[in-house]
Formats: structure tokens, sequence, C-alpha cells
């Protein structure tokens, strides 16, 4: 059952740094683009193409990381009332599995659009990248949290505590306090 928890925190911390390479990236295009824009009275339209594809990794892999943690938007009013009861874990197994079939079915059809786009060979409009490159933003995101979703529920049907890893926020931190203690010696 440590297996589980090695895992899914090795894809945190994999998912968490490529988080922060696509928000750099997207941050260091726009910049570049508002001051090329305004200051300098210059077109760069590339650097709008790479900060849209940066976001949409981004926005991607915060999908998954939500999932994980639980703050994806979601109704509670029937949820929170049969919390711990019975009725509740049946719920809740109900909705990991009808999650499960929707990831399965993202991923599979992700596939499929990066199998169709490899073979027409299109490319983006400025940089001409592979549209594939941006596509496989789709298998990677959905085929990660499918992975994620379901070690998940094997550590509730195994009652293995999730906290220390569903914590996102927790993981983060011990990712990033080991550069900066480093820093401080």
């Amino acid at each position: 059952m440590k297996a589980i928890k090695t895992i899914i925190r090795g894809l945190t911390k994999v998912e968490l740094a490529f988080a922060g390479i696509m928000f750099a990236l997207m941050v260091i295009c726009y910049f570049i683009s508002v001051v090329n824009r305004n200051i300098i009275q210059g077109s760069m339209p590339w650097t709008e193409e790479l900060a849209t594809y940066a976001m949409v990794y981004l926005a991607l892999l915060g999908m998954e990381v939500g999932l994980r943690d639980g703050t994806q938007v979601s109704v509670t009013a029937l949820t929170s009332k049969v919390k711990g009861t019975t009725v509740g874990k049946i719920l809740d197994v109900i909705a990991s599995v009808i999650l499960l079939f929707f990831l399965f079915m993202m991923f599979r059809y992700g596939c499929a659009l990066v199998a169709k786009q490899i073979t027409t060979g299109q490319t983006s409009p400025v940089m001409k990248i592979p549209m594939y490159v941006l596509y496989l933003s789709l298998p990677i995101s959905f085929g990660i949290a499918f992975v994620v979703q379901i070690l998940i529920l094997l550590g509730k049907f195994f009652k293995i505590p999730m906290d220390e890893i569903t914590n996102v926020d927790a993981i983060a931190d011990s990712f990033i306090k080991p550069a900066a203690g480093k820093e401080g010696k």
C-alpha cells in the first residue's frame, strides 16, 4: 500500500514541476508580448501562441490536481447530508466510477485526436509546431487523472489514509522547502 502513496506522490511532484514551468513560460511570453506591443510597438505573435499552449497544459494539469484534492466545483447538497453513512459511501463509489469512466473516455478520444493530428501533419499557424504537441495535453492530463483516481479508489477500498497524498499543498511545500533550505546554507 505504500507503493500507492509513492506513485501518487511522484506523479504529483512531476505535475507540479511541469505546471510551474508552464506557468513561468506563460508569464514570460505574455510579458514579452506586452512589452513588445506597448513599448517597442512591434508584433511577436509567437509569444501569444506559446503562452496559449502553456495555458492549455497548465489548465488541464490543474484539473487533475483539483480532482485529487477535492477543490473542483461540486454540488454537495446531498453528499454532505449522507457523508459518513453507508449511503454516503455508496454514493462516493458511484461518483468515483462515473468519474473514472469519464476520464477513460477523455483519455481514449484524446489519444485518437493525437493520432489523427499526427496523420494530418497539421502545424500551428505561427510557430509551425505540430498540433499533436498541443493535443497531447489531453491524453497526458486525463491519463494521469485516471491512474491517480484508480489509486485513490483502491486506497478507499483498502482503508489507506489518503490525506497526506491528496493534500497537494503539503506535497508542494515539501517539494519547494528543500530547495529553499539549500539557499539558506
